[in-house]
């Protein structure tokens, strides 16, 4: 006679932390376990991010996905953000030759079943509410960062802008973002058809019915002036490009605002267009790189030293410097519980002490030129390209790759040149 049937292999542990990652390294802090394809994407975004030069736009959902890592969970004040796979918008004059799709991941569209505790009420405040907030909807923000096409008619050879429409589970509107000011009004009925005939299960019902109540429910923010200031000032038409930066820019103030009720009136100014303001692209390199150190516990102060490397700022992005240094010792004071050295609340650019930290900036960049060539054109990282450097030898220690002084890592500003 047979034995008694083997019991059934236990069932893999579902998914935990933030989309699209498996935070398997610290659960509590969210700490991920990155796939390979995930931390070359994230390699590339920081490359890009220190060079100057746009990230390969594929990579970006990722970066910004990772935003929400070694946080911890989603809290009353800093609910997530999850950021769609760009979407490629066909131009007004072609034809739709099939029905555009959104697949969101399950994790997702299982989150948007939750209720949503509302801010407005001050109800997701309450500490008697800790429970119920722990069982509701972690993510205010459903991101999907659009590429349309673009002919400027030999002023530039680029033919790509972005834009970015963002779901916000707190008033159930979905806002549409379009920074650049050349040929908007055509992609906004772009944007429109786009909506009208996408598939998204999970996030639209289907039905005729259900498209005419969500389409109502879409505003455009188009009134932004940045980048015509700019190219009146430059003399020459703005790269529709850096419209990537810009788009990111949008996304972290999502993401470092999201108790605010209107965070979708994002300031009109270079900085954002740019993406230099201290709390947006800047304090973005900062959490990746911080993050990734922590994730990979495995790696010993040589590989670590390697990895950072790859990273120098260019020392014509003077701002870059200043703002990741800031950052960078704000996460040290973080693990030591000490005084914060910078302060991280309150709007960019308002107030006096957003005036003074900019100034401060433009006079340490004042007379630092530097050419800036075709840079800008390039695209910043293949898939793998973090290959070069995995292979080295990492050093003897158990400190877990951080060095004597802890996880100040002092040694990671004169190798990013800050």
């Amino acid at each position: 006679m047979s034995g008694p049937a083997p019991a059934p292999a236990p069932a893999p542990a579902p998914p935990a932390g933030p989309v699209p990652f498996n935070c398997t390294v610290d659960r509590v802090r969210n700490l991920p376990n990155f796939t390979h394809e995930q931390l070359g994407d994230i390699t590339a975004v920081l490359k890009s991010l220190a060079r100057g030069t746009y990230p390969r736009f594929e990579s970006v959902p990722t970066a910004l996905n990772a935003y929400n890592c070694n946080w911890g969970s989603s809290t009353a004040d800093e609910p997530w953000a999850y950021f769609h796979p760009v979407t490629t918008i066909t131009p007004e004059e072609e034809k739709l030759k099939q029905r555009p799709v959104v697949q969101l991941d399950n994790r997702i569209q299982a989150d948007l079943q939750k209720p949503w505790v509302s801010i407005r009420t001050g109800e997701r405040f309450e500490e008697e509410n800790e429970r119920k907030l722990k069982s509701s909807a972690q993510y205010r923000f459903i991101c999907f960062i659009h590429k349309h096409h673009i002919d400027m008619h030999r002023q530039t050879a680029q033919k790509s802008i972005f834009t970015i429409s963002i779901w916000d589970r707190e008033w159930d509107e979905l806002t549409y973002h379009d920074a650049y000011h050349v040929d908007r009004p055509k992609r906004r009925r772009e944007i429109q058809r786009f909506w009208r005939y996408v598939r998204a299960p999970g996030f639209i019902a289907a039905g005729e019915e259900a498209r005419e109540k969500f389409m109502p429910r879409i505003r455009y923010r188009t009134v932004y002036h940045a980048s015509e200031r700019l190219a009146d000032a430059m003399r020459e038409i703005v790269p529709p490009r850096h419209t990537l930066w810009g788009v990111m820019a949008i996304a972290m103030e999502h993401m470092n605002e999201g108790a605010d009720l209107q965070v979708s009136i994002v300031p009109d100014c270079v900085d954002y267009f740019g993406g230099c303001g201290r709390r947006l692209l800047p304090r973005l390199f900062a959490h990746l790189l911080w993050l990734c150190l922590d994730a990979k516990t495995d790696w010993g102060i040589e590989r670590q030293r390697n990895f950072v490397r790859q990273f120098r700022i260019s020392d014509r992005l003077r701002w870059m410097q200043i703002y990741v240094r800031h950052h960078l010792q704000w996460y040290s004071a973080w693990f030591y519980d000490e005084d914060d050295p910078v302060e991280e609340k309150g709007g960019e650019g308002e107030g006096e002490e957003g005036r003074g930290e900019r100034e401060e900036v433009e006079e340490e960049v004042e007379g630092e030129g530097g050419e800036k060539g075709g840079e800008a054109e390039k695209e910043e990282g293949e898939k793998g390209e973090w290959d070069e450097w995995e292979e080295v030898e990492e050093a003897e220690n158990d400190d877990g790759g951080r060095d004597e002084q802890g996880y100040p890592r002092d040694w990671m500003y004169e190798l990013l040149n800050i």
